[in-house]
């Protein structure tokens, strides 16, 4: 058990001190990467989930990719905006918990600068609107629309 927390430990110095990017494989073919961009400058938008996910979960997941890839197909394409899809529960993940105040499943959207985040905005609405495919979409879409326009 001590070398365990040692060895984790050494790693959680190296990937602090060199900047490298902990980044566990994907848990289900076709999941998006699950660290933050390898690209200095991005806007990414974030599906946050953890172990446990019930249909009502899957279906904010479904319904923020068909928002994002719908909706944004020319910025995906070019590159200007990139869509994850993060559990939260993964080694290597926990710290997007704390880094945008995550309390539950949400979509965020956070804008990076020289790697660093310089803001983000989580969607809270998503839960209210998950009832309601038209009004989610639109809801995901505009807010996506104007962070990037302020981007």
């Amino acid at each position: 058990m001590r070398h365990s927390v040692i060895g984790c430990a050494v790693l959680v110095a190296f990937v602090v001190l060199t900047g490298a990017p902990l980044s566990p494989p994907a848990a289900e073919a076709g999941e998006a990467q699950t660290t933050a961009t390898n690209a200095d400058d991005a806007i990414v938008a974030y599906y946050f989930h953890g172990n446990k996910r019930c249909s009502t979960c899957r279906k904010l997941e479904a319904y923020s990719e068909e928002a994002i890839t719908g909706g944004f197909t020319s910025e995906l394409e070019a590159g200007e905006l990139e869509w994850r899809v993060v559990n939260t529960d993964e080694d290597g993940n926990a710290h997007f918990v704390t880094d945008f105040e995550l309390v539950t499943k949400s979509v965020v959207l956070v804008e990076y600068r020289d790697g660093e985040v310089v803001r983000w905005k989580n969607l809270k609405l998503v839960w209210q609107l998950v009832g309601d495919q038209d009004g989610f979409l639109r809801y995901v879409r505009d807010e996506t629309r104007d962070f990037l326009a302020e981007g």
